[in-house]
């Protein structure tokens, strides 16, 4: 039986979209799922909410952010830990098993530390004495330590390709696809990085979901990208004469008790999931948040929003069942968070770009035409990494797409003379 009711349905209207249905594996147990399906949606669909234990309290955990950001979202899939559930497109056969258990296939006894440790839980001083007993502990929390355990078998060795494209785009959302479409449309070599891609398309509708830039290095000049699936990773580096950050805003946590509980997921994050599976909420759901940011999100998602103010908090056992406010206890099945993002800049700084702290986190400093910094490349910043509403984010990457080709029409104009 499922851990709780369906979390998604497939929408009517999207159903003409879907090219196949497929079956994949969830600890021997068959699911039912598409090919517009990650993993994440097809267990949500399938009422499936937790997938793995956190480390030192054991608490039940499931994926939040939907976007590959947060570090709950890890699965073993076909034998490979760590693979991450939300970007990881569902294909026929798939074998998926959650994380960070004790005996597979059964109940995490270790689930009872939460219980017993209800305060706080400090194992490196923990059983002191006797000696033997202290290394019997620390045995016992090395193996619980850790995330899942080695693969079933050798992985082929990687691949590396090497790319020389005029562009490197580091982002495939609304900044990042405009840049990417006005370079091109203009007849530049463009190589637009994306985990939710692995490049460019015309719809989302059939992502790969593959490839994550994990660093950008001015001293070697080269952004380095990772693009994998269960059989093969391939190291792919480029060098380019221009750079293009628009990696976006993450999800934030917002401070609740509970706030943990699988079925607690990010809204903006379930709404585009929605968009990319072309599903629907299926269970008794809300969206907490202050209301600027809850209620466009509850409209959006069809669903009531809950001012964060009246929440006192997040209640079930394993999975969110209710939620508790000042007027009393609603039954839910799904507690979508609609927060201020934050900005994703960890890559821009790593470029050499400098940052400038907003109320929502630090944004990317750039100069009136989009530039942020220099070296063996022009780098440049758009979109949400810069602080700008989503809504304003396609208007800047045409705006930074005219600023390089400008830049670019400069320089060519200067060689010829």
């Amino acid at each position: 039986m499922p851990d709780v009711d369906p979390l998604l349905r497939a929408r009517e209207s999207a159903r003409p979209v879907v090219e196949h249905r497929l079956t994949v594996l969830y600890d021997d147990r068959p699911i039912a799922a598409t090919t517009r399906d990650t993993v994440s949606s097809a267990l949500l669909a399938a009422g499936i909410v937790a997938t793995g234990r956190s480390l030192k309290y054991r608490r039940a955990r499931g994926p939040f952010c939907l976007q590959g950001d947060c570090g709950t979202r890890l699965v073993r899939i076909d034998g490979v830990p760590n693979r991450r559930a939300c970007t990881t497109v569902a294909r026929e056969g798939m074998r998926i098993e959650p994380q960070n258990r004790l005996i597979a296939g059964a109940p995490d006894p270790t689930a009872l530390v939460d219980h017993v440790f209800t305060s706080s839980l400090d194992h490196h001083h923990l059983m002191l004495r006797p000696r033997v007993l202290n290394r019997v502990m620390q045995e016992v929390a090395r193996n619980l330590a850790g995330f899942g355990t080695v693969p079933d078998h050798a992985p082929p060795p990687a691949r590396w390709t090497e790319h020389r494209p005029h562009v490197v785009v580091v982002g495939a959302g609304r900044a990042g696809l405009a840049v990417t479409r006005r370079l091109r449309a203009a007849g530049m070599a463009v190589e637009c990085l994306e985990r939710f891609d692995g490049g460019v398309s015309t719809t989302r509708t059939h992502a790969r979901y593959d490839t994550a830039v994990f660093g950008i290095y001015p001293g070697e000049r080269r952004v380095a990208a990772v693009q994998s699936d269960s059989e093969v990773h391939v190291l792919r580096t480029f060098t380019p004469a221009h750079v293009v950050i628009a990696t976006g805003a993450r999800e934030v946590m917002l401070p609740m008790r509970n706030n943990d509980l699988p079925g607690v997921l990010a809204a903006r994050g379930l709404a585009a999931l929605l968009d990319r599976s072309g599903t629907e909420l299926a269970c008794a759901a809300v969206v907490v948040g202050v209301p600027a940011h809850a209620e466009p999100l509850a409209m959006r998602l069809g669903i009531a929003a809950v001012d964060i103010a009246d929440v006192r908090a997040l209640l079930g056992r394993g999975r969110v069942e209710r939620i508790a406010t000042g007027g009393g206890k609603r039954e839910v099945s799904c507690v979508a968070l609609a927060s201020a993002p934050a900005p994703a800049s960890e890559l821009a700084r790593q470029a050499g770009a400098s940052v400038v702290w907003t109320d929502d986190g630090f944004a990317v400093s750039r100069d009136a035409d989009g530039r942020c910094g220099g070296g063996p490349w022009t780098l440049w910043a758009c979109g949400e990494v810069c602080g700008l509403p989503r809504a304003e984010a396609e208007a800047d990457g045409d705006r930074i797409a005219a600023s390089i080709l400008a830049a670019t029409s400069s320089t060519t104009s200067g060689t010829r003379r």
